[in-house]
């Protein structure tokens, strides 16, 4: 040790240790270098207890103490005191034993945190590497999808129009035909216009779902939107599907543009009617609730305040994770390619009136769509 420390009075209680004056420095490092030649440090720290040995000129008896965890050697205590003074107090032994293995303790500790600081500092660089790598794949997965789904709206979109094109085209080549022959070419144009209709719908689907179009908004009561919505779907119902409505008692009201909601509340409801080939209930629960009580999720989504709920549950064959994850994709179906836009549109139409939209669903338990509308009560 560089920094020898002496102990100039040892009483009944350890006294006060210091740093040897520099006059001293020269003798103590003679008297220590004896120590080390005649093998008593070593043998000191062997036995991890404090030995007393005489100096090299017997002038100063010798303390030697091991500076020692349970579980390694850190340093030596070497403490020198008068040679007469042949005996230290037990009391003072114990003391300087438990202040030095304290001091082991300390440097211990502070290794220990030095180390667990770097293994912290090395385990943070790796976190971040993979959180960074993570963001990376999930940026590159979302893009992948949303790829998907242009295309598949593009596709679509491609498929209808070429399909109304055909029609088109072949109707104005029979009115052709018609006029030389002196025909009459009424039952085409009623035919073109069959398909001029049809195109402007995908039109207002395609504008519903880009979160574009023209909205006129006034305020209704929920009852009658669902009215004009079932009066539509229940012409094309067959005797096996029974719907069932449920609203809260008090009057509920929306501020929405009436023919875009009600195209998307049609698509919902023709989903569910789609989903029961062979009959079975449709339930339509309303209710109104403050947004704290929303679904985690939809909290995100939505601003403050109260949200009349649309809850649309059917018991039909349900939808497998898949086609969950897809579910608001332009022309995206379970039964055949080249549907429509139906949910797509619905999930823009619901968002552009600052409302949300989610879907719950297991293959063999049905299905049920919530719609969640800012409440025009208050």
């Amino acid at each position: 040790m560089k920094a020898i420390y002496t102990v100039d009075q040892v009483t009944s209680d350890i006294s006060t240790a210091w740093f040897a004056p520099v006059e001293s420095q020269k003798e103590i490092e003679t008297q220590v270098e004896s120590l080390i030649q005649g093998g008593y440090i070593a043998w000191a720290l062997r036995e991890r207890r404090e030995i007393l040995v005489y100096s090299v000129d017997r002038r100063y008896r010798v303390l030697l103490h091991a500076i020692a965890t349970y579980s390694r050697i850190r340093g030596i205590f070497i403490g020198f005191f008068p040679a007469e003074k042949d005996k230290l107090s037990d009391g003072s032994l114990q003391a300087l034993s438990l202040l030095l293995r304290n001091a082991a303790n300390a440097m211990e500790s502070l290794e220990y945190i030095a180390m667990f600081q770097h293994q912290n500092t090395e385990l943070q660089t790796k976190v971040d590497e993979k959180v960074g790598e993570l963001r990376r794949r999930d940026q590159q997965l979302l893009n992948a999808q949303k790829m998907d789904a242009i295309a598949t709206l593009a596709g679509g979109v491609a498929h209808q129009y070429n399909n109304a094109l055909s029609i088109l085209m072949g109707n104005i080549e029979l009115i052709k035909l018609g006029v030389v022959g002196g025909k009459e070419p009424g039952k085409y144009i009623e035919r073109i216009e069959g398909v001029a209709y049809r195109m402007r719908e995908l039109t207002a689907k395609l504008l519903a779902y880009a979160h574009g179009g023209k909205y006129l908004p006034q305020k209704i009561a929920i009852e009658a939107l669902l009215g004009r919505v079932l009066d539509d779907v229940k012409k094309n119902l067959n005797g096996r599907i029974e719907i069932v409505v449920t609203l809260p008692v008090d009057n509920c009201s929306v501020r929405v543009d009436v023919i875009q909601m009600q195209m998307a509340l049609s698509a919902i409801v023709t989903n569910a009617t789609e989903a029961l080939p062979s009959g079975g209930h449709i339930h339509i629960h309303g209710e109104i609730v403050p947004s704290q009580q929303l679904p985690q999720d939809t909290k995100l989504e939505v601003a403050p305040g109260e949200y009349i709920v649309l809850q649309i549950s059917d018991n039909g064959q349900g939808m497998d994770e898949r086609a969950l994850q897809h579910i608001f994709e332009p022309f995206f179906t379970t039964k055949f390619e080249g549907r429509g836009l139906s949910m797509a549109a619905a999930y823009g139409i619901v968002k552009n009136h600052s409302g949300a939209i989610c879907v719950e669903s297991k293959v063999g338990r049905g299905t049920t769509v919530q719609v969640f509308l800012p409440s025009a009560n208050t």
